[in-house]
């Protein structure tokens, strides 16, 4: 039988919406513990955060809906394929979502964001531990400008909008008091963390990575034919996280702090794959030269919703796209044009044009 490839499309961006799973392991009161520990630690107590999250579950329907569509959309090889295997991730981060801040959270997440392995979890592993004690350059002459001070030009808001102006790209840019990371882009929105004091070189790097490392790949993918380049391919949003640092170092702004703090995240996230609790992964950092702020909020970034340790893909994604796209000049447009996962890359390039009906198994 034959599936409407825009149904099927359909289908899985409403499930994306529904599961949200990064949002969902958000901490509500992130700010507020994460200032808490600080002020104990720095009195010489050690705290662990009190995090509460929204309430899980409800994906029951979602869950069993991607089961069936990677069971009907599955063949041997082309769109059917493709679909298939981002609809099995989505189902693997549905059964996440759904266990946010319950005990086994970390080793389901381990399923998702795995420690990898190969060449490319080596060399992103000794990056990490070369970059994590890297010392710092010069001080940074210009005065940090509070992230969203909407009235400074230099503010992280301020260059956001702009460009978003300059490039004309169909993205809101607002303001999240709990976000985790500075900023963080989504489907037509660019949000930025309030309270962050940042100096002109972050902002500049900051822009730079959301702009061109996921906002223009988004914007691009809503006039491709097909809705899988918007959708992401198995792997596509890992691998876009890996482009958008590779961004950073050739635009020459990932300073030597940014590269310490990428390596103590990923050294981070393979303690919680190895059982670290909250504490335990501070510790590590502290260890690894963090202060008691950094440490603090990239413990909580790794351990979110009580181990989401997605930090674990960003230098192992880094690696791989560097590795592609050093053997094969032209693999690059692919992931400009969507969320595209260098692995769907040959697959892709074998397809030509999708067509309106996708051969799917019968139910």
């Amino acid at each position: 039988m034959n599936v409407r490839r825009r149904d099927l499309e359909r289908g899985l961006f409403m499930a994306e919406r529904s599961i949200a799973l990064v949002e969902r392991c958000r901490p509500l009161n992130a700010v507020r513990e994460q200032r808490r520990v600080v002020d104990a630690l720095l009195s010489g107590r050690e705290e662990m955060p009190r995090f509460d999250y929204a309430p899980s579950g409800g994906l029951n329907m979602v869950r069993a809906a991607l089961d069936q569509v990677a069971l009907r959309a599955e063949t041997a090889c082309g769109w059917g394929q493709l679909y298939a295997d981002r609809a099995r991730e989505l189902a693997l981060e549905a059964e996440l979502a759904e266990q946010v801040g319950l005990p086994g959270f970390a080793a389901a997440a381990a399923v998702r964001f795995p420690v990898a392995q190969g060449a490319d979890g080596r060399v992103a592993l000794g990056w990490a531990h070369a970059w994590v004690h890297e010392p710092d350059g010069p001080e940074d002459p210009d005065s940090a400008v509070e992230s969203s001070d909407t009235a400074h030009p230099n503010s992280l808001i301020s260059a956001l909008t702009r460009a978003v102006g300059e490039q004309r790209l169909p993205f809101r840019v607002v303001v999240h008091a709990d976000l985790i990371s500075a900023a963080a882009t989504g489907d037509g929105v660019i949000v930025v963390r309030s309270g962050a004091r940042l100096r002109r070189a972050e902002v500049e790097r900051i822009v730079r990575h959301e702009i061109e490392g996921h906002a223009l790949p988004r914007a691009r993918a809503k006039l491709e034919s097909s809705g899988l380049f918007a959708l992401g391919t198995a792997g596509g949003t890992d691998d876009e996280e890996g482009r958008a640092l590779l961004i950073e170092q050739r635009a020459g702004v990932s300073s030597a702090a940014r590269r310490a703090e990428l390596a103590r995240r990923h050294l981070g996230a393979l303690a919680v794959r190895r059982g670290a609790d909250w504490m335990e992964t501070l510790r590590l950092l502290r260890g690894l030269g963090a202060s008691v702020e950094q440490a603090v909020a990239i413990a909580t970034r790794v351990q979110r919703g009580g181990g989401l340790a997605r930090e674990i893909v960003y230098l192992t994604a880094l690696a791989r796209v560097t590795r592609v796209f050093a053997a094969d000049r032209h693999a690059e447009r692919w992931l400009e044009r969507g969320r595209v996962a260098v692995d769907a890359i040959p697959t892709l390039r074998l397809l030509g044009e999708p067509p309106d009906l996708v051969n799917a198994r019968a139910a």
